[in-house]
């Protein structure tokens, strides 16, 4: 059996610099640290979805150009990128917000044997994070998976914008996720806790 890390577009374009950086992301670092080392100490795997955009994206259409393929927006932070070289990491990029419409990832998710547990984690929480946890509950549907999908609260956040009030847009994401079938945990402790619940510790 097998579990996956999946850590959302913890990009610097979207972190550090760049025309859609957001430097409170930085504040989630400590705790996706430490699901980072959670899934590696289980020898369990961490796969990185990262917005890596051609440079005539049709998505620039409605966003500012970023994270282009090429460029350091489009690599993952320092903090995480450390962890990319670890035997059972895997990175992949999306020219879309949503990360699991690149063919890729659904192959990973077939060759993934028994998978019983997938854990999400990055931003943005109501756009990239929403997106590829619904349609992956969907694709496991699809396969007929009985993975269980947990979004960790304090591995997530969004931005304030006019028109797009952070507090109101996490309420949205959560109740969409939760509709989904998604379970939301606060942080690695209940996570650890659901996984107790579920029988769904390390493996013997």
């Amino acid at each position: 059996m097998s579990k996956v890390l999946y850590t959302i577009d913890m990009n610097n374009g979207f972190v550090n610099f760049g025309a859609m950086a957001n430097p409170k992301y930085n504040d989630l670092v400590p705790e996706q640290e430490r699901l980072i080392k959670k899934f590696i100490e289980e020898n369990e795997y961490t796969t990185y979805i990262l917005e890596g955009h051609d440079k005539d994206a049709r998505e620039f259409q409605t966003y500012p150009a970023h994270c282009i393929l090429g460029t350091d927006e489009a690599e993952l932070i320092p903090e995480l990128k450390k962890y990319e070289n670890y035997v059972k990491a895997n990175k992949f990029y999306k020219n879309s917000i949503n990360g699991m419409l690149n063919r890729k990832v659904q192959d990973q998710i077939k060759e993934l044997k028994d998978l019983r547990e997938v854990v999400i984690q990055g931003v943005c929480a109501d756009l990239c994070v929403m997106d590829f946890a619904r349609t992956n509950a969907r694709f496991l549907d699809e396969i007929n998976s009985k993975a269980k999908i947990f979004v960790v609260r304090n591995a997530i956040d969004t931005f304030d914008a006019p028109n797009h009030n952070r507090e109101e847009w996490m309420r949205i994401a959560e109740m969409v996720m939760t509709q989904a079938g998604i379970e939301m945990v606060q942080d690695i402790n209940e996570l650890e806790e659901k996984e107790k619940q579920y029988n769904l510790g390390r493996r013997k």
